[in-house]
Formats: structure tokens, C-alpha cells, sequence
């Protein structure tokens, strides 16, 4: 890339006299937090990871050759977040997730990764949703930087849900992974719904361009993405992001302490910052509240799941059942329901006219060969992680 557009080597900091295409993303250049990754290029291509061109230290925007909009060019936009960046394994081609972490900020990230997420008798139980971690990586420009490899994750509403089956068995994977961490002894306090995620493939056809507006498009930009539905191809749900978590004592079943505020701005106990609170009761309520404003609240389909997430999001903390009391109600609700309600259309409120008739016909005729194949209505993918 022409010196003019390069910034400096820090490892954190954009350039000091931005080049005018990163002033702003509409012209295609990088902003400001993308040099970071462009700094640190280089290093990863020689450690194993290959960024995208955008990334690379001789990148030429291609729209500037081809004269096509930024808009139809796989190196035209940023990424929604560049704490998050995308990279190819140079050894397999397979495609991973880098998470850079601050240990300045999040000084625990790192050590809760290498004893939930990495190979070992915790990250392998099958009962574990923290995603995985495949290595841990240091900056060779900030000593304060670390590298979480991860797999690269999808937000679970990336994907419409089909059937009423399949919410379930998200759900049940949701509180089957607190209930361990809980167990374990680590209270997550930042659960909604940015960090909460599914795997990509196969319910995906192949992995597809990390920005928001190429979201239908293939990894490499050459092909139209296609979606499956849950019951045919069940994906695993991991919970991502422990820079707020807490390792706790095995002493202390109901800890105080001050926590740092997370993404969900509704939790009760937020209105007195300055009183300790309990981090498993705020996890309670944080995955009560996901369930209740982004399942509940936009569909009448799951009327049956209201008491208990009640329950979870009662304003008194004490009031809030543990995570064995929640699991244990939800897993006797779970089998209550018939395979009617299960193999159900999930029908959104904001489904209206046509379309909902297209989708209403499509499912029957889905369902038909579910039934005749003899798919399960509760779609559990293979239980190793």
C-alpha cells in the first residue's frame, strides 16, 4: 500500500495524520482501529494467520482497478467491530475468529480462557458452552495485547428460528452452559445477546463475509450464502466475552462484589452502583431477560416459557431461583411439551400478509418430511465440542 495511506507501528493507536480515506468508512478506506490489524499483519501471516487483503500491509483497494462501488467490493467495508477481526489458518485454510484482549483492562480474560475454553478435562465436557479457544497469542507490539483464537461464531439471530423445537434447544444449551459455569465457579455478568453466538457451519452452506452489508455473501465474495434450518442441521451455542467475569471462591455460594456494568442496562441492581451485588443472581437475570425480550416478547409461541423467566427477572435478587433451580424447572418444561407444540412454526408478530402465508406453507411441507425421516423435533447436535 502507498506510504501515504500507512500508519504508524504502534500496536494500538490509527495514524496521527490519518490519510483522508479513513476519515470516513464510506470511502472505503481504513478507519482509524483497522490499522491495528494492519500493523500487526505481518507478524500474524509469519505465526499463522492470514488477514483478508483489506489488512495486509501492499493492500490496493480493488475498486480503484475495477471501478466498481465500495459496495461490491470484498475490501470496501470495515467490520462492524474491530475488536473482532477474521483470519485464515494458513496450515488448513480453515477460517477463525481473533479476539484482541486488553489484559490492562481485562486482566482475567486470559487465564479464564486457558481454563474453560482451551483442551482441557473442563473445556471438554460436553456441558461446557464457553467457545472454545484454540490458542492464545502475544502481541509482538504491545505487551499488553493478547490474541484469543477462536472459531469463528455467528450471533444466534443471525438465523431465523424455524420451529418451536428449536428454540428450546437453544434455551436448554443456554442454561446447561451457566448451570457448569456456575458450578465451576465463574459468574459470566455480561450475558445478552451480542455475546451469545452458534456455530456457522453447516447450518450455514460456508462461512460468510464478516461485514453487516456482505453478510449474504461467501467468506471469499464469489457466492450467494445459503440457510438451513436448525432441525436439519443443529448448531452448538457458546456464550463469548469474559472480560467481565469472575472467578469466585468455592467458599462463597452467594458472593458480593462490585461488578463493572455489561451490556444489558436493565438489570435491577445497576441502580446502586455502589452496593455489591451478587454476580450468579445478575447472570440469572441476564439470561432471563435475553429470553424474554428477544424470544417472548416477539413471538406468543412461547407463552409456556413465562413463569420461569418471570422468575429469573424478579427485581429482588434473592427472589431469583439458583442456577440448579432454574435448569431443573426448565428441564421439566422442556419435557412436558408435546411434539405438536415442538415441531410448531415460530411466528413472529412482525410477520404479516404474504409472506407469513409463504412461511406458514413452507413449514408444512418441512415438517412432512421431518416426520417422515424421522428428525427429531428437538434438533441436539453431537455432543463432543
Amino acid at each position: 500500500m502507498p506510504s501515504s495511506t500507512e500508519g504508524p507501528l504502534s500496536g494500538e493507536e490509527g495514524p496521527a495524520k490519518p490519510h483522508p480515506l479513513s476519515k470516513n468508512a464510506i470511502t472505503g478506506g481504513l478507519l482509524n482501529d483497522e490499522y491495528f490489524w494492519r500493523n500487526h499483519q505481518t507478524w500474524l501471516a509469519e505465526v499463522g494467520y492470514m488477514l483478508r487483503p483489506r489488512y495486509r500491509m501492499d493492500w490496493q483497494p480493488s475498486w480503484l482497478k475495477s471501478k466498481k462501488s465500495i459496495l461490491h467490493c470484498e475490501d470496501g467495508l470495515s467490520t462492524l467491530s474491530t475488536i473482532i477481526m477474521d483470519a485464515t489458518r494458513i496450515s488448513d485454510g480453515c477460517i477463525v475468529a481473533l479476539k484482541r484482549v486488553d489484559r490492562s483492562r481485562y486482566p482475567d480474560e486470559e487465564d479464564i480462557a486457558r481454563a474453560f475454553a482451551m483442551p482441557s478435562t473442563l473445556a471438554d465436557d460436553p456441558r461446557n458452552h464457553t467457545a472454545p479457544v484454540y490458542d492464545i497469542l502475544q502481541s509482538p507490539l504491545n505487551e499488553n495485547v493478547a490474541f484469543l483464537v477462536m472459531p469463528y461464531l455467528l450471533r444466534i439471530d443471525t438465523v431465523k428460528f424455524a420451529t418451536v423445537g428449536e428454540v428450546v434447544e437453544c434455551w436448554r444449551q443456554l442454561f446447561e452452559g451457566l448451570q457448569f459455569m456456575h458450578q465451576h465457579h465463574l459468574a459470566h455478568c455480561d450475558i445478552n445477546l451480542n455475546n451469545v453466538m452458534m456455530d456457522t457451519v453447516p447450518l450455514l452452506s460456508e462461512i460468510p463475509h464478516p461485514t453487516h452489508w456482505h453478510s449474504d455473501k461467501s467468506y471469499d465474495f464469489k457466492r450467494s450464502i445459503k440457510t438451513r434450518t436448525r432441525t436439519s442441521y443443529p448448531p452448538r451455542y457458546y456464550y463469548i466475552d469474559f472480560g467481565l467475569s469472575y472467578e469466585l471462591s468455592p467458599e462463597e455460594p452467594s458472593p458480593r462484589l462490585r461488578v463493572a456494568l455489561g451490556g444489558d442496562k436493565s438489570v435491577p441492581e445497576y441502580k446502586n452502583r455502589d452496593a455489591p451485588l451478587d454476580p450468579y443472581k445478575l447472570d440469572i437475570y441476564c439470561l432471563g431477560n435475553l429470553i424474554r425480550e428477544h424470544f417472548i416478547n416477539k413471538s406468543r409461541c412461547f407463552t409456556f416459557m413465562k413463569p420461569l423467566v418471570e422468575d429469573m427477572v424478579q427485581v429482588e435478587p434473592a427472589n431469583r431461583p439458583n442456577m440448579d433451580d432454574a435448569f431443573t424447572r426448565f428441564e421439566s418444561l422442556r419435557a412436558s411439551l408435546p411434539q405438536g407444540v415442538l415441531r410448531s412454526r415460530v411466528v413472529y408478530d412482525d410477520e404479516f400478509g404474504i409472506p407469513r402465508l409463504y412461511r406458514a406453507c413452507r413449514h408444512v411441507v418441512r415438517t412432512l418430511f421431518w416426520m417422515a425421516t424421522g428428525t427429531p423435533a428437538l434438533p441436539s447436535p453431537p455432543m463432543s465440542r
